[in-house]
């Protein structure tokens, strides 16, 4: 078993490091060739579209990969499923598209102010690229079921981000727009092409690797079945969603679009530390919804206590290198300018590092269905996340963002390890409890 985790573990994460270091890429390229307030804007819009994305991309798309996992295959019902899924995708597209607008004409912040010019435009092609994402959401689920992870994320961890540098790069050597408005209609036109074109992609993936199996009907009751289900998951999996943004958001709203340039630039060097844990989460919930299926749990606890431990030692050298040289890593990497982002990705990453610390609770809270005891737990954390956010960024700026969010992480992540325990009886930690009745 350690065996076949560690292999799968190697080939996702190394898939997940290459995707997270062209991620930073992407926010290099941006941040030199159009600056901090361009960097800025990207990632407060990239934000709040990836909050847009959650009801259809974590809701649906999480009950399609129980769906997918359980049989082991892509059948009917799974088809059915996905199916209706890519309706309310087209659905969610275009209500988000209806709130950017609003948003627009009501907002007041600067980020606002920026892309107000070319409204129309930056938020249809914003929409166009949310539609795309559900869609390969929806996609990575099912190969995700399949137990096919490194193919699940092919797409979207190498093919999108080279084609938004490229977009970029001939955004900045051929277009050379003039002014934030028109630079940032550039960059969501880079967006929206990678996300369709990764998007197809991923498609045709799907289409080589799964058979083809007539779609099931369904009835009415069974449609309002996935509805709740999915509502539950996208309720859990907003509210991480949410809480993993908040503190970007406020900052934004709290104060400007560079300080928002710099605290991006944080977040991704620190995202770096949770690699590991991201990339064997998706090994989790597949392992976890199998084996608790067929009754194994102690097989459940020791794939919990290996993965656990597999992503804490992959998330300790950053911290390490950030404590050395973080202000020479920032000035290398974005720029002179950034070198204040160091301390703020410090103690982002440490909290990254109790995470994978406390191991995949929330993957076996979610596979077990306990998706409501995850919501309310959740909640706790961004109401403890958005507290720690509106006394800390008015004093502290850029390091209260970061402070907040990790306190928000380590309530989350203490509060799921005992909630998941006390369900399963799964010690999900590094430290790997006994099992104990459920």
């Amino acid at each position: 078993m350690l065996r076949k985790l560690v292999e799968q573990a190697a080939s996702v994460a190394g898939l997940r490091i290459v995707g997270t270091g062209l991620g930073v890429a992407v926010s290099i390229v941006l941040a030199r060739a159009f600056g901090t307030e361009a960097l800025g804007v990207y990632a407060y819009c990239i934000a709040l579209m990836m909050l847009a994305s959650v009801p259809i991309s974590y809701g649906w798309g999480g009950m399609l990969l129980r769906s997918v996992a359980k049989e082991g295959r892509l059948d009917g019902l799974s088809r059915a499923m996905a199916r209706y899924g890519t309706f309310g995708a087209l659905g969610a597209a275009l209500l988000a598209a209806l709130a950017g607008y609003a948003a627009l004409w009501i907002g007041r912040t600067d980020i606002a102010a920026a892309i107000a010019p070319v409204g129309l435009g930056a938020i249809g092609l914003l929409a166009t690229a949310l539609l795309a994402d559900q869609i390969s959401a929806l996609r990575m689920a099912s190969l995700r079921g399949i137990d096919r992870p490194a193919l699940a994320q092919l797409p979207e961890m190498l093919l999108r981000p080279v084609f938004l540098i490229g977009g970029i790069g001939v955004l900045w050597f051929a277009v050379r727009p003039d002014g934030i408005a028109q630079v940032m209609l550039g960059v969501f036109g880079a967006v929206a092409l990678a996300a369709v074109l990764s998007a197809l992609f991923g498609q045709w993936i799907l289409s080589r690797v799964t058979q083809i199996r007539p779609t099931r009907e369904v009835d009415r009751t069974t449609r309002r079945a996935w509805i709740t289900s999915a509502a539950a998951l996208a309720g859990s999996a907003g509210l991480v969603q949410l809480n993993g943004y908040v503190d970007l958001l406020l900052l934004g709203s709290l104060s400007n679009a560079e300080e928002v340039g710099h605290y991006r630039a944080a977040l991704q060097i620190a995202m770096l530390a949770n690699f590991g844990y991201i990339a064997l989460n998706m090994l989790a919930g597949q392992r976890f919804s199998n084996l608790l299926a067929k009754g194994d749990r102690e097989g459940a606890a020791k794939t919990a206590t290996h993965l656990s431990r597999l992503a804490l030692l992959a998330a300790i050298p950053l911290p390490i290198a950030l404590l050395i040289g973080g202000g020479w890593i920032f000035g290398f990497l974005f720029g002179s300018d950034f070198t204040a982002s160091a301390l703020p990705a410090l103690i982002i990453s440490l909290g990254f590092c109790f995470s994978a610390m406390v191991g995949m609770a929330h993957a076996l809270l979610i596979m077990s269905h306990g998706e409501f005891i995850a919501m309310r737990i959740t909640a706790v954390a961004l109401l403890t996340n958005i507290l720690a956010c509106f006394v800390l960024i008015p004093n502290y700026g850029l390091l209260g963002a970061a402070l907040s969010n990790a306190i928000a992480s380590a309530v989350w992540n203490a509060l799921l390890w005992y909630f998941a325990r006390r369900a399963t009886g799964i010690d999900t930690s590094a430290i790997g409890l006994s099992l104990r009745q459920a």
